[in-house]
């Protein structure tokens, strides 16, 4: 004979499988959404003429970049 299955402890079980799923589904539309925008910034950086002064992020600090 089965022992009976508290139905708490069903309700969290459920609950905590959508938590996972969840989490999940929040990690790769983060992912997805950094690479959609390095995939922008690095268009837009293409479509500068060689004479654009831009700057790169090290650190605290701007460093001048020449393309």
């Amino acid at each position: 004979m089965a022992a009976p299955v508290d139905p708490e402890l069903k309700v969290f079980t459920e609950l905590q499988a959508k938590v996972i799923d969840t989490q999940q589904k929040v990690k790769l539309a983060d992912l997805n959404r950094t690479e959609k925008h390095a995939h922008l910034t690095g268009t837009e950086i293409m479509t500068l003429t060689d004479e654009t002064n831009t700057y790169e992020g090290v650190g605290r600090i701007k460093k001048k970049r020449t393309w």
